[in-house]
């Protein structure tokens, strides 16, 4: 018995199995044409948008050459670089500023410093942060540090009282405090990092349990104020036994402002020894004094002042970018003495930024022509799936590099691209008011028939020192120009209108909107990925020989299932003929 019917029922020996498969033949080649065919244009597709991902690359590559910090680099020099350092962009001017500073910019900070000497209060002396409890105060425990002794009294159910005793920072005796709740507030700090009269308050809370249960410490103290919301930052730095907050901005408007909520606050912040540091003449001044409920301000940043050609700057920060050259104040100018700055074309940049170009260029238009020119294999077809079952992978791999050569093989679009970026190169730009307002005025020319470009280095310097601006106008100039792409004057030009405003384009410009019309006309033919879905025209293609290729298996299917039904019925008939003539013959 078959799969698909009952045979050697009429012993006529016949291979109904290879009958219908050479009967199938003519639509098994019918489908199989479709499947190659449908297959190259999937390949083709992917041979498209490999282009179209090129292009998108090089167009992305053209904003660096249309920068004036890339194509008309300068570079700055100072005098003394411990007072001010400084950068140039392509805007400064090629010239000598002069510079002094007064003041530099700071940020309000305060840290466990210095206290008055107990002997002589006009001195100083290293503060160290006391604690109440001395027994072990290496692990930096709050409750050693704010508490002599504490009693613990479990409620049972999970909560907890305490008596504590406590020895005051200011030296006024000690106290015990009894029944105090676990989950009521022991610290309660509240800050503020702007002077303004509205400037924002954040608390930062500890409660008894998190001190005497959890073990806080002064590390889990900056913790809680660095999560605060406040624009401070704190720390505790255990090797040297010091607490620290700043405000992380620097100028005058930006503060520490404490306020302490309690007298046990309030004995905390005393115990830390917190000094203000004056980043000016780099002193700590005395450890300051807190009183619960009283606000404090505990720190000031402090402004930038600095005279750059003769005019002063009041700056809340120690940067400023003037006429394209970027000061960074680092020190004080010794009095009367300033820093001069020169400023001059970075000549070894721009000459870098150039040689990028002709690789980027060079590269592309290399792979665009190599898929011009490759050759093409017309015998290598897409392999079918029974072809598939009967080779090897590396046989299949090999084939398949063959039957994929030479898909964009003198391809119209592939050919206008290319076109479309050689007459980019060797257009001159009118808009250059010089000599060096072409390629090959600047040194670099074709090597080969197909476009390759090269530099001549010698050639270049020799352009950028006679005109440092040339090859900056030559890659970006634009005129308000409005053929640059998105532009919605561009239509309403005359064709003259357009090639002269073409003429004024620059060479980066230029390119770029040649990707981008070119990657429309790709986007439109082929989409943007593999994907069929996309409304090109291909992916339409695709997916309509999909939708037929699924229609002709349905129809072969059918025209399989007659082919067995007849060789079926012919069984049976052979069977009956066979069985009469038994009966006759006896």
């Amino acid at each position: 018995m078959g799969a698909n019917g009952i045979y050697g029922l009429s012993g006529s020996g016949l291979d109904i199995e290879s009958l219908v498969k050479m009967g199938m033949m003519n639509k098994q080649s019918q489908y199989d044409k479709m499947y190659q065919n449908e297959m190259k244009q999937e390949w083709l597709k992917e041979a498209y948008v490999g282009v179209y991902d090129s292009m998108k690359t090089f167009k992305a590559n053209m904003t660096d050459f249309k920068m004036q910090s890339n194509m008309s680099a300068m570079k700055a020099t100072s005098t003394n670089n411990d007072v001010v350092s400084v950068t140039a962009n392509g805007a400064a001017a090629a010239m000598n500023h002069k510079v002094s500073v007064s003041q530099v910019a700071s940020n309000a900070y305060i840290m466990t410093g210095m206290k008055a000497d107990p002997n002589d209060s006009s001195k100083q002396i290293p503060a160290t942060i006391e604690f109440a409890n001395d027994a072990n105060p290496g692990k930096n425990y709050l409750r050693d540090l704010m508490y002599k002794d504490v009693q613990t009294h479990d409620n049972g159910d999970g909560t907890y009282k305490y008596t504590i005793k406590r020895s005051n920072a200011d030296g006024s005796g000690e106290e015990t405090l009894t029944d105090i709740d676990g989950s009521s507030a022991a610290i309660t700090l509240t800050l503020k990092d702007s002077s303004a009269a509205n400037a924002k308050e954040y608390t930062v809370t500890l409660t008894y349990d998190d001190i005497i249960q959890d073990k806080k410490t002064l590390s889990d103290l900056a913790s809680a104020i660095n999560k605060s919301g406040a624009n401070i930052q704190a720390g505790f730095d255990t090797a040297n036994g010091s607490f620290s907050m700043y405000n992380k901005t620097s100028g005058k408007d930006n503060i520490i402002n404490i306020t302490a909520g309690s007298n046990e606050t309030a004995d905390l912040l005393n115990r830390l020894q917190l000094s203000s540091y004056n980043a000016q003449d780099n002193t700590l001044a005395n450890a300051m004094n807190f009183t619960s409920g009283n606000a404090v301000t505990v720190a000031e940043g402090t402004n930038a002042k600095a005279t750059i050609d003769g005019k002063t700057y009041d700056l809340e920060t120690n940067k400023i970018t003037v006429a394209g050259v970027t000061y960074n104040f680092n020190n004080v100018s010794e009095v009367g003495k300033t820093t001069t700055v020169n400023v001059s074309q970075d000549t070894d940049t721009i000459v870098d930024n150039v040689k990028k170009f002709v690789d980027m260029y060079n590269t592309l238009l290399d792979s665009l022509n190599d898929k011009l020119s490759e050759e093409k294999y017309s015998d290598y077809k897409p392999l079918t799936k029974e072809q598939e079952a009967e080779m090897t992978e590396e046989q299949i791999k090999k084939w398949n590099e063959k039957a994929k050569s030479g898909l964009l093989y003198h391809n119209n679009e592939v050919r206008n691209l290319v076109s479309d970026m050689r007459e980019a190169l060797y257009t001159p730009v009118d808009a250059v008011d010089s000599k060096y307002n072409s390629l090959s005025a600047i040194g670099i020319t074709t090597t080969t028939t197909k476009g390759h470009i090269t530099l001549d280095e010698d050639k270049l310097r020799k352009a950028l020192n006679e005109d440092p601006d040339c090859v900056y106008q030559l890659f970006a100039s634009d005129q308000d120009s409005s053929y640059i792409a998105g532009s919605t004057n561009t239509n309403k030009l005359t064709s003259y209108e357009k090639k002269e405003d073409y003429k004024n384009t620059g060479i980066a410009n230029r390119l770029y909107n040649a990707m981008t019309e070119n990657m429309d006309i790709f986007e439109d033919y082929a989409g943007t990925s593999k994907a069929t879905d996309d409304q090109s025209y291909l992916g339409k293609l695709i997916t309509n020989m999909q939708t037929k290729m699924t229609s002709f298996q349905t129809l072969m299917k059918s025209y399989e299932n007659k082919l067995y039904d007849k060789y079926d019925a012919m069984e049976v008939a052979l069977s009956k003929l066979g069985a009469q003539l038994s009966y006759i013959t006896g």
